[in-house]
């Protein structure tokens, strides 16, 4: 075992927000990362689906008295999302859920592979799903992504 990852060192390790902030940019920058030199494009829809669960987690404990801790499924996290009307369209938080939900276990046990025009149309998504978080708890200060 080598050192701890210190990528995440910029957090305060109080702060359950920046933690699951820290944890979707970390793996949107591993998606970028893979983008430009692979075709693993299982890894890069898979920590696309976390990089959007950790940012909606992370402007659900940013914004209200929420604690990750109260997320023990994927559901939950979408489910609070969709019922505090978080996008304009209600039912945007919930279809993505259903994507994830009839997607992510088709490439899980490797029913169906992702291509790369899904692959990075995935991450694409995340991309846009984390900035949408960001601007909306007004904490791009804290956002440790590449512009």
């Amino acid at each position: 075992m080598g050192p701890a990852q210190d990528s995440l060192s910029w957090q305060r390790a109080t702060d359950d927000a920046d933690i699951q902030l820290g944890k979707a940019c970390a793996m949107l920058g591993t998606c970028r990362q893979l983008r430009k030199g692979t075709n693993n494009y299982i890894s890069i829809v898979e920590l696309s689906f976390n990089a959007i669960e950790r940012s909606l987690q992370f402007y659900l404990v940013e914004m209200t008295s929420a604690k990750s801790s109260d997320y023990r499924t994927h559901d939950d996290v979408f489910d609070d999302i969709e019922a505090r009307n978080v996008f304009s369209e209600r039912t945007v938080a919930g279809r993505i859920d259903a994507f994830r939900s009839e997607h992510r276990s088709r490439f899980y046990y490797d029913i169906d592979r992702p291509g790369r025009d899904f692959a990075h149309g995935m991450h694409d998504l995340a991309e846009e799903v984390h900035r949408y978080m960001v601007e909306f708890a007004d904490a791009q200060s804290r956002c440790n992504c590449e512009d």
